[in-house]
């Protein structure tokens, strides 16, 4: 056999698809583009995962809290301490966010920051079970202030996997931001839909339904909160049935702590070195920067509808729905079809 004939191989034996040579199932080395895209894949699943261990957390602590939240106006009607506690969590909550979230952040990293903020909930679901106006005005306090650094941390962990995740394929970014948020989402909605299951059969086992004696005259705008002192359907859960709740909650929420500590990736890029003090003053004086964009200003006013709506959503609204029906267990069946539908929204 001729020398030529005896060198010649053909190109796609010689040469891979980007230019490599073709690995020999022999070889002991491990072929560098083959590895790129196991790795890759593995990237991708990493992220998904982490996602999901995320999004599975937030739905495991907040469960029990925007729940506890919907009863407050009803469950912890005396004295107003219900109310109160939920407005001293979003006064608390409005300073924070302020000046806290960054520096935080940069301090301790997203998933310190996580880890915390489930556990200082967790300590706002458990003053529920026994109410005394220090511990639970304490515990409203403690998690407003950590609120804001809280919710920072969730939407900078969930726009960090996205960006990891795109950066592994050819997607756009919006699409892939969307998606992930999507997934997010959906285990929020969720919340309200198995958290008002838990508080139907917690609440209404051997409970007898009291008789409907509502007044259409009272209905609508002609609902008074003010004159229903006497109603019994606003009578508050027995001890029983509000330590069976509030331990539902409590350990759904302890056990996202420990799922997030054990299985959560930490980001390892949000650290960085600065002046604490420096950083939340820049961080209030941006805040207020925004406000000479017009478009800034209009988002101002949704804002406080936002604000003002949801308060009456939580407490108003409840206490109607309460008032109207047969005790606390029915806000659950309103709660339930609104959560379902925007689920199935997301």
């Amino acid at each position: 056999m001729s020398k030529a004939i005896k060198d010649h191989k053909l190109p796609n034996v010689a040469l891979g698809d980007l230019g490599l040579a073709n690995p020999s199932i022999n070889a002991n080395g491990e072929c560098p583009y083959l590895a790129d895209k196991t790795n890759t894949k593995k990237l991708r699943r990493n992220h998904v995962w982490n996602m999901f261990v995320f999004s599975f957390c937030y739905f495991l602590t907040y469960t029990g809290f925007w729940s506890l939240a919907n009863l407050q106006s009803t469950m912890n009607a005396e004295g107003g301490l219900g109310d109160y506690s939920q407005a001293a969590i979003y006064i608390c909550s409005m300073l924070s966010s302020l000046f806290l979230p960054k520096a935080l952040i940069e301090k301790w990293g997203c998933k310190n920051i996580l880890v915390a903020g489930s556990l200082i909930c967790c300590l706002y679901i458990g003053s529920n079970m026994y109410l005394r106006w220090d511990f639970m005005m304490s515990a409203s306090i403690l998690y407003g202030l950590i609120n804001g650094p809280f919710v920072s941390a969730q939407t900078f962990y969930v726009d960090e996997m996205a960006t990891r995740f795109q950066s592994t394929i050819s997607e756009n970014l919006e699409f892939i931001m969307a998606a992930f948020f999507g997934m997010f989402m959906f285990f929020s909605e969720n919340t309200q839909v198995w958290g008002n299951v838990i508080a139907y059969y917690a609440l209404s086992s051997g409970r007898p339904l009291k008789e409907n004696t509502t007044l259409t005259s009272q209905c609508g705008v002609n609902f008074s909160p003010l004159t229903n002192d006497t109603n019994k359907n606003l009578d508050p859960p027995t001890e029983k049935e509000r330590f069976i709740l509030t331990g539902a909650y409590l350990s759904m929420g302890l056990l996202s702590v420990v799922i997030m500590a054990v299985f959560l990736e930490p980001l390892k890029n949000d650290l960085k070195e600065g002046s604490g003090c420096r950083t939340m003053m820049e961080r209030f004086v941006s805040a207020f920067k925004q406000l000479k964009n017009p478009h800034q200003l209009l988002l101002v006013f949704i804002s406080i509808y936002i604000g003002m709506e949801g308060p009456f959503y939580g407490n108003e609204f409840t206490e109607l729905v309460v008032y109207l029906q047969n005790t606390c267990i029915a806000s659950g069946y309103t709660y339930r079809i609104v959560s379902v539908v925007l689920s199935v929204m997301v």
